[in-house]
């Protein structure tokens, strides 16, 4: 009988070490870098051995957009950046939301501006049916809380408006350095608006066509003009390029940035964004939408498909 006990026991431990043992391999295999700060300095000197991976307003197909769920099963499949919004309440508080108003996520109505927090907490986040869920608003310092534990990065979208008092949350949970903020502004913009500040942050000017800006629904810049004056006196971590068109200008810009080995993030939500190979022709057939937006110079792609996006690069060897 003592042996018997004995030959159970080993077996069971041989199984729960070797049940250990590849599940961490797994999760180690699911990302390249130990830390944030890997992730950081691989974007300042990307390598064409790999494509970052950026998931949307989280990863939305599994949970609530922009909500904590959505961050935590992107970080699960090792996606290396979420995409989060930011909006500020009535009473001055910043949380985590797309829209100008929460009718469309929630079970509420009305304007965020008009909204004091305590009510916001009182309603609750739809899914990607618009049904609604158990999940709750969460503030941009629950979510950064979060992500200060995590080995991922953020992208703060929406947020040039609130930049300092996004920045002091960011600093009292410890993720400066975790985090990505962008935005449309010139360079000479940006210095009268937040000054030193901007020398504080990862920074990632949004480069547009001239005639195409969704968010200042005003002409934009030249591209090429507005990309020399970041890359002669900034240093941007990427740049978001836009382009409508596959023979956009933005695209000459791209070249000069690969030339100095710039980061070049492209969003392939929907077919303004990318030149027509957006993800739902991308899902379909991934070399000749994903894989154009690859050869034309991006390695960080944002996508509302991030673990499909991921198999592809796997099969392409662009996730060593």
């Amino acid at each position: 009988m003592k042996k018997i006990a004995f030959n159970t026991v080993t077996l069971l431990f041989a199984f729960v070490l070797f049940t250990t043992t590849a599940t961490t391999a797994q999760n180690k295999l699911k990302s390249r870098f130990k830390n944030p700060q890997e992730m950081i300095q691989w974007i300042k000197n990307p390598t064409k051995d790999y494509v970052m991976v950026v998931a949307h307003r989280g990863n939305w197909r599994n949970a609530p957009e922009n909500s904590l769920l959505a961050v935590k099963t992107a970080v699960q499949e090792g996606i290396d950046i979420v995409e989060i919004d930011v909006r500020k309440t009535k009473d001055g508080e910043l949380i985590v939301m797309h829209d100008y108003t929460i009718d469309r996520t929630t079970n509420g109505k009305g304007k965020i501006a008009d909204i004091t927090l305590d009510s916001i907490r009182k309603v609750y986040l739809k899914n990607a049916v618009g049904v609604k869920t158990h999940y709750k608003v969460s503030t941009l310092r629950e979510m950064m809380q979060y992500i200060s534990t995590q080995n991922v990065l953020v992208n703060l979208d929406k947020c040039w408006e609130y930049l300092p008092e996004a920045y002091q949350i960011l600093k009292e949970t410890n993720t400066v350095n975790q985090a990505i903020f962008k935005g449309s502004d010139t360079l000479e913009q940006l210095r009268k608006l937040h000054g030193s500040l901007i020398d504080n942050i990862h920074y990632m000017p949004m480069v547009w066509p001239k005639n195409y800006n969704i968010y200042t629904k005003n002409v934009s810049a030249e591209p090429i003009s507005y990309v020399d004056e970041f890359i002669n006196n900034f240093k941007p971590i990427g740049f978001e390029v836009i382009y409508d068109t596959e023979d956009s200008p933005v695209l000459e810009t791209i070249k000069k940035m690969r030339i100095k080995n710039i980061a070049v993030w492209v969003n392939t939500l929907w077919p303004e964004l990318c030149g027509g190979h957006y993800d739902e022709l991308a899902f379909e057939d991934p070399d000749a939408h994903w894989g154009w937006v690859i050869k034309n110079g991006a390695n960080i792609i944002q996508s509302d498909r991030p673990v499909s996006l991921i198999e592809y690069l796997k099969k392409k060897n662009l996730r060593n």
